[in-house]
């Protein structure tokens, strides 16, 4: 059970998710949310079979303060998801493709609300505290695989598996330059050292050598092809990574003088194309046999707009 030991006001703030926290409190305080028939205090642990009773009125509030749109639920999820495609779905995790230009979470059209959406248009039998969630980091301009847990048993497993380099990401970019050669990018990333001219403009802090708060991005590269891109060498490029730094490819690809073509944060020659810059999740491979039924690798091709660049550049591919 997702809820199991949980506490209840945890629990209710999923629940009663239009209601500020303060206003359950006073519920709670009043009898009018009962654990198992008695009052209960915000701390209170839910166990499985516990019985939490809402007054009728809170859960008519509750739905008032959404102020949701006029439009049917089918409708909102067939809005929803109408330009994402789902690579694989199981009870315990979604994968999709994500578009290029398209936020995961902080905005109310961001991604991890449109799959909630989709979370509840399939489930009956919905967790009261369970909601599904991105698994990894992927940017607004980056495009590709995103894992979203479905359960609380795939967001554990997939977490821990992740955190012990058991799952591994590979992605496409093209960068400024001529590699020659696969290369090793071993540096260290301080998320929280913040560089850039303005409060909108960041980049994090990168160096050779361990600093106080920094942490080791691992990044294996191999060349895959070379072209000319508006007379300007790029280069094709696989990218390996053996840890989830924060802007990890696009800090690292800066640092060892090929930064992404295009993002301009990292010292890129601004281009005027469909993209800011060019860098695609295409692989995500797991442990073999794995207990939530998951292939040992889903990959998806290499998009259309990525093709076309590497066309007109007309990129030779090793």
């Amino acid at each position: 059970m997702n809820d199991s030991n949980r506490r209840l006001d945890k629990i209710l703030r999923i629940y009663i998710n239009n209601l500020p926290l303060s206003q359950i409190y006073k519920y709670l305080r009043k009898g009018l949310i009962k654990l198992n028939g008695k009052k209960a205090k915000p701390e209170s642990k839910v166990l499985q079979n516990d019985e939490i009773s809402i007054a009728a009125f809170i859960l008519q509030d509750n739905e008032l303060s959404a102020n949701k749109e006029n439009a049917s639920p089918n409708q909102k999820i067939k809005n929803d998801f109408e330009e994402i495609k789902i690579v694989f779905e199981n009870k315990d995790i979604l994968i999709i493709d994500k578009n290029y230009d398209l936020l995961v979470h902080g905005d109310k059209n961001s991604l991890d609300k449109k799959v909630v959406n989709y979370f509840k248009s399939k489930n009956t039998d919905l967790s009261l505290s369970f909601k599904p969630g991105p698994l990894h980091r992927l940017d607004k301009k980056t495009s590709g695989l995103l894992a979203f847990s479905m359960s609380l048993q795939g967001a554990k497993w997939f977490s821990e598996n992740l955190r012990n380099h058991n799952i591994t990401k590979k992605y496409y970019s093209i960068l400024q330059g001529n590699l020659k050669e696969s290369q090793k990018w071993e540096d260290f990333i301080d998320k929280n050292q913040l560089e850039g001219k303005s409060k909108d403009f960041h980049t994090v802090k990168i160096s050779s050598q361990k600093e106080l708060n920094s942490k080791l991005a691992l990044t294996f590269v191999k060349p895959l092809g070379h072209g000319l891109y508006k007379g300007q060498q790029i280069t094709f490029v696989e990218l390996d990574i053996k840890s989830g730094r924060t802007h990890q490819i696009r800090a690292q690809s800066s640092f060892h003088k090929h930064p992404l073509l295009g993002d301009i944060a990292y010292d890129g020659k601004k281009i005027n194309e469909e993209r800011d810059f060019y860098l695609q999740a295409y692989k995500i491979s797991f442990p073999k046999d794995n207990p939530l039924g998951l292939p040992q690798s889903i990959e998806i091709p290499l998009d259309s707009q990525f093709k076309k660049l590497l066309t007109e550049s007309n990129c030779k591919f090793d």
